[in-house]
């Protein structure tokens, strides 16, 4: 995975600072993430969402709203509606420079956001959308502070701290939510939908996601976000939500890399974006991502070579014992084999066949594990480099 800093025009031509997370592979598809109300793209909830994203392919750009983070612009003047302008404006600029969005998601205030955007038909990309802890009604994001509402209606303005932090509500913004319909907008996504909501959630509650639920089209899911905070602060929630869309996503995507189709027998390798030493490994039936162990340099994100060879050996012993078995008409329930490197060229091999098979069988099973392929090749196998 690797982190790319950028700059992205807002709805009103601000500049928002942004963060694209790419996977270490050529993306399969892009995404956009919308923070919660008053945070910003490093907010947990934010960042460790897309970045768990990128291990399902997807490259996400997570951004900071006008007025919030390191983004231009100043908050009392701005409102939902220009919030939902700005996920539109951020879509624009990955269509126009990367790959048009396939995915939009959205944190509290964020997936409201994204809702709303989301039903616009000109994100004609957008294959599907999720959001963590969305409120029903975007209003609700100020409910927290109504005590100050009069005070903004007053004076055009009003102070509040909001994670630390003074920010200035306008009496715009508040006219802003006021006007807002979800009623309006909500029946008329035309996209998957995934909701996900924590049950103990104390400041947007469940109910806002079943209202959510019920009023939406088909396809749409609803699951639930045990033991986590509104904030997705709790050590896994953040990564757990990720893992829940990235799994249901992957149905509505379609690829925007797809390798190069590589023929049975043939190994394939790129280099992993973000890692040293890291390596993608592909052949006819899949991808292996692989990297050095951390002690060797590397960030231990994937098997080591080292790894690989052990697999093989371990797989070979166990296909020639059964292969073996399968001519001798023997009933194996099971052939478990373990191999540890002890230190250079030294390994131990175990190797457990469960069945109801005499001594003498169980002898030669063993004798031909050890005449599997991969350890013969080990020996005196003859690489030859060509061009």
């Amino acid at each position: 995975m690797q982190s790319v800093n950028l700059k992205v025009p807002s709805s009103t031509g601000l500049q928002m600072a942004a963060t694209i997370d790419f996977p270490s592979t050529p993306p399969v598809a892009f995404a956009i993430f919308a923070h919660c109300f008053a945070g910003s793209r490093h907010t947990p909830g934010a960042s460790r969402v897309s970045k768990r994203l990128t291990e399902y392919g997807i490259a996400t750009l997570r951004f900071d709203f006008p007025g919030l983070g390191q983004s231009e612009g100043e908050f009392a003047d701005t409102s939902f509606s220009q919030n939902v302008e700005d996920v539109k404006a951020a879509y624009r600029f990955l269509e126009e420079n990367y790959s048009a969005p396939q995915l939009l998601v959205g944190h509290s205030l964020g997936g409201a956001a994204v809702l709303k955007a989301g039903s616009d038909p000109a994100l004609r990309n957008v294959r599907a959308i999720a959001t963590i802890g969305a409120p029903f009604d975007p209003a609700h994001s100020v409910l927290h502070y109504a005590d100050k509402i009069g005070e903004a209606d007053e004076n055009g303005s009003v102070p509040v701290v909001l994670g630390g932090q003074e920010l200035t509500i306008s009496r715009g913004f508040l006219e802003d939510l006021a006007e807002t319909n979800p009623e309006i907008y909500l029946p008329q996504i035309r996209k998957p939908l995934m909701l996900v909501h924590s049950p103990i959630d104390q400041t947007v509650g469940i109910d806002n996601a079943q209202t959510i639920f019920k009023i939406t089209r088909y396809p749409k899911s609803l699951v639930a976000l045990d033991r986590a905070d509104h904030l997705v602060t709790r050590q896994g929630s953040a990564v757990r939500a990720a893992d829940i869309i990235g799994h249901w996503v992957e149905q509505y995507l379609v690829a925007e890399y797809v390798p190069n189709e590589i023929e049975p027998g043939l190994i394939v390798t790129h280099s992993a974006r973000g890692k040293k030493f890291g390596t993608d490994a592909r052949s006819a039936y899949g991808r292996i991502p692989t990297d050095r162990p951390r002690k060797e340099g590397g960030k231990g994100q994937g098997h080591s070579p080292m790894d690989l060879f052990m697999m093989a050996v371990a797989a070979a012993t166990s296909e020639e014992i059964q292969g073996l078995a399968a001519r001798k008409r023997l009933e194996l329930d099971d052939v478990r084999v373990r191999v540890a490197h002890v230190h250079g060229t030294t390994f131990e091999r175990r190797i457990t066949i469960d069945g109801e098979i005499s001594d003498a069988d169980r002898a030669e099973l063993l004798a031909a594990a050890r005449s599997n392929p991969i350890q013969r090749l080990a020996g005196n196998a003859d690489i030859m480099d060509v061009r």
